[in-house]
């Protein structure tokens, strides 16, 4: 089964992610424009798996729903404005959307009649040298890596109660360091070398590991302290992230 759609969908997602980047607050209109650049990436990728009219709309008007209910959900949880129910209903609604735009790539497959190849003005290029269907799954995988990632990791340590709006001002750089661990943990995976992306994995707790102990020094001694949690759900959640992300490229 090829992971073309499956590709698309998430450079979809990440293309629309990577537009509101660093921006928890996004106002309607840059909601709007994230949405639109999901929906053109979309579309690019539908359009170049030639399917035919009727499958094309399907798929755009379906994935295309999904995206757009991911993104506006993931703005509502993360938004510093939001509290009570309504965050954790938005952010339910959020993942919700992301797993069902998954699932609904990977059983859309089924619609693929012919393996997707690249145009034949591109068959001379670099990326000649690759299926069609890899190249998607990869593109996917690396934009998914970005601003995709942080935000699923930041609604996870929403939902078990350490948020990283307040945990940033303690450990400064995570919305840039963690796409770079990322794409350092897919690289490596992707070529085989697991025990070099273990060995990142490690350098990153050994140098963290000072800075945690001087925010637990910087509390009050009564005072419990989430830092640690807050370091190691976000790192195992974006690990795992990175690593999903490097069995799908072995997959395709």
């Amino acid at each position: 089964m090829t992971l073309a759609l499956l590709g698309t969908w998430l450079a979809a997602v990440g293309a629309g992610d990577l537009v509101r980047a660093a921006y928890d607050v996004v106002s309607p209109r840059r909601a709007a424009v994230c949405i639109a650049a999901g929906l053109g990436v979309l579309l690019a990728g539908l359009l170049l798996l030639d399917l035919d009219a009727a499958r094309l709309v399907l798929l755009l008007v379906l994935l295309g729903s999904l995206q757009a209910v991911w993104l506006l959900g993931s703005v509502l949880a993360v938004g510093p404005d939001r509290t009570g129910p309504w965050r954790d209903r938005a952010r339910s609604l959020a993942l919700l959307a992301l797993g069902g735009g998954t699932v609904a790539a990977v059983l859309g497959a089924a619609l693929l009649t012919t393996e997707p190849t690249l145009p034949t003005r591109l068959a001379g290029t670099v990326l000649g040298r690759w299926p069609l269907s890899d190249v998607l799954v990869a593109s996917g995988v690396v934009l998914a890596q970005l601003a995709t990632a942080n935000v699923v990791v930041r609604l996870v340590l929403d939902a078990v109660g350490v948020p990283a709006t307040s945990n940033e001002k303690q450990l400064k750089g995570g919305r840039v360091l963690g796409p770079m661990e990322r794409l350092f943990i897919v690289g490596l995976g992707a070529v085989g070398e697991l025990t070099a992306a273990a060995v990142v994995i490690a350098a990153k707790g050994l140098l963290r590991f000072p800075e945690l102990q001087r925010a637990q020094q910087r509390l009050p001694p009564a005072g419990p302290s989430d830092v640690t949690e807050y370091f190691l759900v976000g790192s195992f959640a974006s690990w795992l992230v990175a690593l999903g992300g490097a069995a799908l490229i072995h997959l395709a």
